[in-house]
């Protein structure tokens, strides 16, 4: 299909989802993630995420199914909106998967469906088992800047399901199952031939690119393993293609530096990105019902600290080791300063 928004869309379509149908999702995501949810008039609710992976909590989806919702007849039904819970919504963040093992059990026992997100984690691994794999429908984005990426906008859907591979299909190209026999309500979101054929060469390097980018953030984990002011990505679930580097600016004394730590390795030519700077909760439209509405601090927390580092495949070993260079150089004045600061406030307090 033309993006990964679109993917996003008709999975949702495909699967059924209807008018005021909830769907979990994570807060910490592009928002294609949940707007794409609010476009068929359902109801994202936000679980908070896990403070290491960055991925949807699975014990928290758990907790709040059993506080707020009660299965009737096979289907499950929040308790003050009597709304139905009908799936979850997963985003495989930053190149990691989200714990699907512990979700497809959650997912069996409320009768829900998985849509994966797996638009940043395209090479990404569980147990050889590849992101894209773990929903009823994955959905992937090649955007230029993913891991696989083509000159402009393009997506696609994946499923093993053959009934929602037919509606797909037709849901891209205007609701018809042949030329000229239409059969529902559809879109244009076919996928520009030259686009196609470039993602089809490129598919060829895919391998190369994630080992250059896994390799760059061995690299940085090496590099930057003696800082204490800042929080290193963990690769905890499956394997990590590293579609960000995404480092936590946070000493600890609990003081968040992220905004100096940027501007400083900006003035010396590296450049950093903070991914993301608002939780999806905070953008007024996605609420859609304040019944529904949940608290999500880990994720807020790390809107504050969090900067992503340089990896993309075609950087130099030379590039690379001058961003090593300049962030330690940059952490460990940033050490310095705090421990003077606190060896003043130390002083002033032995003197009051």
């Amino acid at each position: 299909c033309n993006s990964g928004t679109d993917a996003l869309w008709l999975a949702l379509k495909a699967i059924g989802i209807e008018k005021n149908d909830i769907v979990l999702t994570t807060p910490f995501s592009f928002i294609a993630s949940s707007s794409e949810i609010v476009s068929h008039n359902a109801h994202p609710v936000f679980i908070d995420i896990d403070n290491k992976t960055f991925n949807i909590d699975e014990n928290k989806i758990e907790n709040w199914l059993k506080q707020n919702c009660s299965i009737k007849n096979g289907t499950t039904f929040h308790n003050k909106t009597a709304y139905k819970v009908t799936g979850i919504l997963t985003v495989d963040i930053f190149g990691q998967c989200a714990n699907y093992k512990k979700i497809k059990d959650i997912c069996d026992k409320w009768n829900l469906w998985i849509i994966e997100d797996a638009c940043q984690a395209i090479g990404s691994q569980i147990n050889k088992s590849m992101a894209g794999t773990f929903g009823d429908i994955a959905c992937f984005s090649f955007y230029p800047t993913k891991n696989l990426g083509v000159f402009g906008d393009g997506g696609c859907c994946a499923t093993n399901d053959p009934e929602l591979a037919s509606k797909i299909y037709k849901l891209r190209n205007h609701g018809r199952s042949s030329h000229y026999h239409y059969e529902c309500l559809g879109r244009n979101s076919r996928f520009d031939g030259i686009h196609a054929a470039m993602l089809i060469e490129k598919l060829n390097s895919l391998d190369t690119y994630t080992k250059q980018r896994q390799s760059i953030a061995k690299t940085y984990n090496k590099e930057f393993a003696q800082l204490k002011n800042i929080v290193l990505p963990k690769e905890i679930i499956g394997t990590h293609v590293y579609h960000q580097y995404c480092i936590q600016a946070i000493d600890q004394n609990g003081i968040i530096f992220r905004d100096k730590l940027q501007k400083e390795l900006s003035d010396k030519g590296v450049d950093t990105r903070v991914f993301y700077p608002e939780t999806l909760p905070s953008i007024n439209f996605l609420n859609t019902d304040k019944r529904l509405k949940t608290d999500c601090p880990i994720a807020d927390k790390l809107t504050k600290s969090i900067l992503a580092l340089p990896v993309w495949p075609e950087l130099t070993r030379e590039e690379v080791l001058y961003v090593c260079e300049t962030l330690k150089e940059a952490c460990n004045l940033q050490q310095m300063n705090n421990t003077e600061n606190i060896q003043i406030l130390q002083k002033q307090q032995k003197t009051l």
